[in-house]
């Protein structure tokens, strides 16, 4: 993301969004219904000294009028699991899908991982374990088909995303920090 090491990412918050309403039936039965896509926001703060303020202002200027950008993930992505091998769908899905079948591999994907395919930047997180030839289930549904034999990456990912900002203040002293709100790229 940022080309020169002087630059200083620190707290960084990702926010997962899944706009839904809720109902609680006659019967005690709760129902939730999403109304919308799944969706991560991030928030981080650069820190950096004012001799490096134009690596800031490029990477400002080069991504303000929502030219995406890749963050990496980090800890959130840092995959601990069982699952060895290279990940990939045994079949073709449909945009729309839950379920994406996989092929061979070995140990167990867990549920909870962050998944993310070859042809498109959307995040998802897998929502139950699946092992060689299963069935993976994830949310959201599929934004976009993937094909067969399409890598499914697992391991440190990058997230797609576009900054939100509505206002850049650039402040002028030795040591500044200047927070960026960012929204993924669906």
């Amino acid at each position: 993301m940022f080309e020169n090491s002087e630059l200083k990412i620190t707290d960084v918050k990702v926010t997962s969004n899944a706009p839904y309403f809720s109902n609680r039936a006659v019967s005690g039965k709760f129902q939730k219904r999403f109304t919308g896509v799944q969706f991560f926001e991030l928030e981080f703060t650069i820190n950096y000294m004012s001799q490096h303020t134009k690596y800031v202002q490029q990477f400002i200027a080069s991504h303000q009028q929502s030219q995406g950008f890749d963050f990496p993930m980090s800890y959130l992505t840092n995959y601990t699991g069982s699952a060895q091998g290279l990940l990939s769908s045994a079949v073709t899905a449909n945009k729309g899908a839950r379920k994406v079948t996989l092929g061979a591999f070995s140990g167990v994907l867990e549920a909870g991982t962050l998944v993310q395919f070859q042809n498109h930047s959307k995040l998802y997180t897998v929502t139950e374990n699946v092992t060689a030839n299963g069935e993976m289930k994830l949310f959201p549904n599929l934004r976009a088909n993937v094909q067969a034999g399409e890598t499914v990456n697992f391991r440190n990912i990058k997230g797609r995303f576009v900054l939100t900002n509505e206002s850049i203040p650039l402040n002028i002293q030795s040591l500044s920090k200047l927070s960026i709100k960012a929204t993924e790229v669906l």
